[in-house]
């Protein structure tokens, strides 16, 4: 007869070996995944760690590149001494422009021996007027007109202005015809600034120009922040910046300056500043290089200027002073970067 109470207990083991073996199988499951896991976490850890270090070294290479480009750029640089000895060169710069950006390509023309001559700001007065500006700007300059009639022209007469005391004057006066839509037919007033066609008028109407505040004057030896560098022979690096719009002010100027003084002018467009030794040159939403030079690129005048669209590079300030330089040496213009319609990276080395 089978005893009731063997049959329990033989029920019990089986299922209690039942959930032994669950349960160590779980264990062994759960320790199994756990082990892959924790191995995976480690080879990501060890893939993160070495990535950091490449990181780092490329950090460090960038930064030993810029130093050494800096370098080149910068004072006692042998690829820039002699290029530029005793060219008068005033640098012409957007109000956007930081000043440091200033200072390096002011740094860069002493190291190729030029006569950095001055400094000179287009101010907002000029680029976006008031209404106060523009009726001081009528009555002082004899001009009428909407507002981007009167700022054109004033750019204009500008760039005339510079032309006159560039290196290569003209040899008449080359003033425009009279516009009945921006100037006035009143009887002539000695307080009036008109277009200039000789030096001494170019000097008058930017000193008019300096004391409406559409322009400021600096970096000479001249006492006051109003004049205008002494002397004549000039030749000019105009800067803007990549997000500037240049059709208002500065494509005017500059299409009138090359067009009566020509291979005098170069055009730079800075970008944003890279820190140095930082790896990421271009972020989303940032201009395209060349877009501030693209118009003058395409336009009538463009083989009559030089452009350079990485001037925020120590390259870019190299090519610049290597364009005004080519201007002077060879009467060769040329248009360099890496921008649109970008003829070159480098202006051709001129030969020791």
């Amino acid at each position: 007869m089978i005893n009731f109470r063997f049959h329990l207990i033989s029920l019990v083991a089986v299922f209690l070996a039942l959930g032994v073996g669950v349960a160590m199988g779980a264990s062994f499951v759960d320790r199994a995944t756990v082990d892959s896991l924790r191995s995976r976490v480690d080879d990501l850890d060890e893939g993160y760690r070495r990535r950091g270090a490449e990181l780092d070294a490329t950090r460090d290479q960038l930064a030993r590149s810029d130093a050494q480009s800096a370098a080149l750029a910068g004072p006692g640089s042998e690829a820039l001494a002699g290029r530029l000895d005793g060219a008068p060169v005033v640098l012409l710069a957007t109000a956007e422009v930081p000043r440091t950006v200033i200072d390096e390509v002011r740094t860069s023309l002493g190291a190729s021996g030029a006569d950095r001559a001055g400094t000179v700001r287009l101010q907002p007065p000029l680029t976006s007027p008031s209404a106060a500006d523009l009726t001081a700007a009528r009555a002082r300059l004899g001009l009428r007109g909407d507002r981007n009639a009167v700022r054109s022209r004033i750019a204009n007469d500008l760039g005339i202005s510079l032309a006159l005391l560039s290196a290569a004057p003209p040899a008449a006066p080359a003033v425009p015809p009279i516009d009945p839509a921006t100037t006035t037919t009143e009887p002539p007033d000695a307080s009036v600034v008109r277009t200039p066609t000789d030096a001494a008028g170019a000097r008058a109407y930017l000193a008019a120009l300096a004391e409406l505040g559409m322009i400021s004057v600096g970096d000479t030896d001249q006492a006051g922040d109003v004049r205008f560098p002494a002397g004549s022979g000039y030749r000019y690096v105009l800067i803007g910046g990549a997000d500037e719009d240049p059709r208002p002010v500065v494509e005017p100027l500059a299409t009138a300056e090359a067009d009566r003084a020509p291979r005098t002018l170069t055009v730079a467009e800075a970008g944003a500043v890279r820190a140095a030794g930082d790896a990421t040159t271009t972020t989303v939403g940032e201009p395209d290089p060349g877009s501030f030079v693209a118009g003058l690129r395409a336009s009538d005048v463009a083989d009559a200027l030089s452009t350079v669209d990485d001037l925020d590079e120590s390259f870019g300030r190299i090519a610049t002073v290597y364009a005004v330089a080519e201007q002077r040496d060879s009467g060769r213009v040329g248009h360099y970067g890496t921008g649109r319609a970008a003829t070159a990276p480098f202006p051709t080395v001129p030969g020791s």
